[in-house]
């Protein structure tokens, strides 16, 4: 059997004008797509997710070197020994008038200063109470 002598059938039926409309139907699909801005799902997929996660390892880092470095440092002056630190100073130059200059002590530091220093533990009716017996006038 040769393909000469099959029958010609029409399996598909086309509207009438169809072909006629279709470039025209053609032309306004490709005009409507030219009016509707590009949608950019690359831009919406970086602010919806790269971004909030490049902000939570900023602000990590951020934490974590600020809370490292003051335990560093905190560390570091715990281990220094109060022998250590006289003998350094009286290794300077620096005098004390100089090194006050450059300190900044509220009264804690002073109260805790005292006590290392005299080892007094006197309230303020135990030294009135001393001074009372002390005659000054014969010093």
């Amino acid at each position: 059997m040769k393909l000469e002598d099959l029958p010609k059938k029409e399996i598909f039926s086309v509207p009438e004008g169809y072909f006629e409309k279709l470039p025209g139907i053609i032309q306004a699909r490709v005009a409507e797509q030219q009016r509707q801005p590009e949608s950019r799902p690359v831009l919406k997929y970086t602010f919806q997710y790269a971004l909030p996660v490049v902000a939570l390892i900023m602000v990590g880092i951020f934490w974590f070197n600020n809370r490292a470095g003051q335990a560093t440092t905190e560390s570091m002056l715990a281990e220094i020994q109060t022998e250590d630190l006289i003998a350094y100073l009286d290794d300077t130059e620096m005098s004390t008038d100089e090194l006050l200059d450059h300190a900044s002590l509220d009264a804690s530091d002073v109260d805790e200063i005292e006590n290392e220093v005299y080892g007094f533990d006197l309230d303020d009716e135990t030294l009135d109470i001393i001074t009372d017996e002390i005659d000054l006038n014969n010093l």
